[in-house]
C-alpha cells in the first residue's frame, strides 16, 4: 500500500509539472549531499530523546514560473535519500527505563514553492518551503539497554510492523548559489524536514512492555525530523 501512495504522489507531481513547464522561464537541477542531526518530538511525559547523526543526499529540480523584480518564483521537487538516527529514553511502569538508538531510512519526495533572489550575476539566495512524502525503506533499533534485567533484545529490526510506511511532513530549506562559471553554481544549504505523521503505536522495541497503555487513558503523538547541512552543485538548464 505504501508503494502505491508513493507512486501516486510521483505521478501527481509529474502531471502538475508538465503543464506548468509550458510557461516556465527557468529550470535548474541540483545534486547535493550532507549531514546533520536527527531527532523527534513528543508530548509523552514518559519519553525523552536526544539527537544523533543524520545523512542526506539527492537531486532536486526547480521550475521558475514568475518573476517579481529580483525575485523568481516557482515549484520544486526531487528525490532525497534520508538516513537518520534518534536516541530515545522511555520510562515504563515498574519503573523500567529503556534506552535505544533508532535508525530510519526514507526515500523522500519534496513538493515545495521555491524562490531565487538575485543578489548579483554570480550570487543568488534560494529559499524553499512546502511539504514532503517519505517512503520507509528500513531501519534498526540498536544499543537497547534496560534499567532492570528483562531478557529483552539489545537490537530490533524496524519494518512495516513497527514503523509507519509513509511519512508526511513539512520541508524547508535555504541556501546560496555561488557562480563557478557558465551555468554551474556551488550551492551550500540547510534542509529541515519536520515529520507530521504520528508514529505513536509503532514501538521500535519488540517486547511486551511497549504495548503498555497509560493509566490515565491519554493519547500521545510522536514525530520525527532531521536538520542537515548540504553541499550541492547546481546547473541552470535555461
Amino acid at each position: 500500500m505504501r508503494n502505491f501512495w508513493f507512486t501516486l504522489a510521483l505521478a501527481a507531481l509529474v502531471a502538475i509539472a508538465l503543464p506548468l513547464s509550458v510557461s516556465a522561464f527557468g529550470l535548474d537541477v541540483e545534486a547535493n549531499a550532507g549531514g546533520g542531526l536527527g531527532l523527534g518530538s513528543t508530548n509523552n511525559p514518559s519519553e525523552t530523546g536526544s539527537p544523533r547523526a543524520a545523512l542526506q543526499g539527492g537531486i532536486e529540480a526547480d521550475l521558475f514560473l514568475y518573476s517579481v523584480g529580483p525575485v523568481d518564483l516557482g515549484v520544486s521537487t526531487g528525490l532525497e535519500y534520508s538516513n537518520f538516527t534518534v536516541h530515545g529514553t522511555v520510562t515504563y511502569p515498574g519503573p523500567l527505563v529503556v534506552d535505544s538508538d533508532n535508525n530510519y531510512v526514507y526515500l523522500v519526495v519534496p513538493f515545495v514553492i521555491t524562490s531565487r533572489i538575485k543578489l548579483s550575476p554570480s550570487l543568488d539566495v534560494s529559499l524553499r518551503a512546502g511539504g514532503f512524502l517519505g517512503n520507509f525503506m528500513g531501519g534498526q533499533a540498536t544499543n537497547i539497554t534496560y534499567s532492570v534485567p528483562t531478557g529483552g533484545p539489545t537490537s530490533s529490526k524496524l519494518d512495516s510492523s513497527n514503523t509507519p510506511g509513509t511519512l508526511l511532513g513539512l520541508h524547508f530549506s535555504g541556501g546560496v548559489d555561488i557562480g563557478l562559471g557558465g551555468n554551474l553554481f556551488l550551492s551550500p544549504s540547510i534542509i529541515f524536514n519536520m515529520g507530521l505523521t504520528n508514529t505513536t503505536g509503532f514501538p521500535p522495541l519488540a517486547f511486551s512492555q511497549t504495548n503498555y497503555t497509560f493509566a490515565n487513558g491519554s493519547t500521545y503523538a510522536d514525530s520525527l525530523w532531521s536538520l542537515t547541512g548540504m553541499i550541492g552543485v547546481k546547473y541552470i538548464i535555461f
